[in-house]
């Protein structure tokens, strides 16, 4: 891939108010660091004319791509949403959010504890909220969600405040058993979920879910990386 086609990138985070610069020394193959809003990462290089989550901005040429080359000079449709996403957030109207935010805090939100052990996160549902707040956090996960792979299903994933949040149903079906009841969040920072298993839980018992939430959590990115690209 060439610096001009990057240059895409870097006029989407320019234009979000953002920056994007290159480094080589300190880092084997190089590196960009980004910074957005009040957020900064780096992206390092694979060693492999790759910078993995940059380029799936990019629409891909080949059906599998490997490395820049792979993919064209063009931006996938929602690449504002995923570059949002890779910090964590959304490009929500500051007007919005505080509306966003005390919808998210009215709703009464449980631990599932079906999936302590596995993939931990909380829901609401209709029963458990506001119907008009239920519907309208709906509409900010059609609008600013961004579609990725958990296993072998594809989710519309929410980013905001440090977590994501999603929902289970159709919200474009005419059936109201399809339409969404449960949305459900989680940490992006999936050790955080501590807190929700500490009452019930030894210390040693949740520090080692801890380091388990983490490997499940890189396992299922792993799966997407490999066959979501």
């Amino acid at each position: 891939m060439t610096e001009r086609v990057y240059e895409l990138v870097r006029t989407l985070i320019e234009r979000n108010g953002g920056s994007m610069t290159y480094e080589r020394k300190g880092y084997r193959y190089g590196a960009w660091i980004i910074n957005l809003g009040d957020k900064s990462r780096i992206f390092e290089a694979d060693g492999n004319q790759s910078f993995p989550e940059l380029d799936r901005l990019y629409i891909p040429k080949v059906k599998n791509p490997k490395d820049w080359n792979d993919y064209a000079d063009q931006l996938v449709p929602d690449a504002e949403l995923r570059l949002f996403a890779l910090f964590g957030t959304s490009p929500i109207p500051e007007d919005e959010k505080k509306q966003l935010e005390q919808i998210i805090e009215r709703a009464k939100w449980k631990f599932a504890w079906t999936y302590a052990r596995t993939y931990p996160h909380e829901y609401t549902t209709k029963a458990l909220c506001d119907l008009n707040d239920h519907a309208k956090l709906i509409e900010y996960i059609e609008k600013y969600g961004v579609r990725e792979r958990f296993g072998k299903f594809f989710n519309k994933y929410f980013y905001f405040e440090e977590r994501k949040y999603w929902h289970m149903g159709d919200p474009y079906s005419d059936d109201p058993e399809k339409q969404p009841n449960v949305i459900n969040r989680t940490w992006l920072d999936v050790r955080r979920h501590a807190e929700n298993v500490q009452h019930r839980w030894t210390p040693e018992e949740v520090e080692l879910q801890k380091r388990i939430w983490e490997i499940q959590l890189e396992k299922s990115k792993d799966n997407y990386k490999s066959k979501g690209r």
